[in-house]
């Protein structure tokens, strides 16, 4: 009978999907005419095509990488913290973890809507969809990550029991 997949396990598990996902990146085909095109009218100009043609075999890729990769930060915090899934500390990190999932995900499919159909792309404060996205989702989400920290911190992250030991390992008295 197998063992359950236990935090200790899941970073590896994570890495590999890491790795699995980069090497799906790599091999997936390079677009014609990826790097660019020349100008219809100015010589010696190139530009590039639709962004469609470019991220098309690289974009749910660039998906699963970025979902994996945003998952292995979020199971990294709570392993360091020592906190258990079913803890207080476990379940909001759990909980920003899959709020970032969340954000990144809709980046991602703003951006596919937007490449898919450039001229119907609508605008939130000042910026397409996928961009409004990224900067006002997925920059600010991380701060969901600085407040569980700076809450937490005298609690679980340094508490008096790893500052001693501290203080003993570099022989300064408490």
């Amino acid at each position: 009978m197998s063992e359950p997949v236990t935090i200790d396990r899941l970073p590896l598990l994570l890495l590999i999907a890491l790795w699995v996902t980069t090497l799906g990146i790599l091999v997936s085909p390079e677009p014609e005419a990826g790097f660019s095109i020349a100008h219809a009218r100015v010589p010696g100009m190139e530009q590039g095509d639709t962004g469609l043609q470019r991220h098309a075999d690289t974009l749910t890729w660039s998906w699963l990488f970025g979902v994996t990769m945003i998952a292995v930060v979020g199971v990294l915090m709570i392993w360091g913290s020592q906190s258990r899934w079913t803890d207080r500390l476990g379940r909001l990190l759990l909980a920003a973890t899959l709020v970032l999932e969340v954000i990144f995900t809709a980046m991602c499919w703003s951006y596919r809507q937007q490449l898919s159909d450039p001229t119907a792309t609508t605008f939130f404060a000042g910026f397409p969809p996928g961009t409004a996205w990224q900067l006002y989702g997925m920059g600010l989400a991380p701060f969901l990550f600085v407040g569980l920290y700076v809450f937490f911190f005298r609690q679980r992250i340094v508490t008096e029991a790893t500052a001693s030991g501290f203080d003993r390992l570099t022989d300064r008295p408490g």
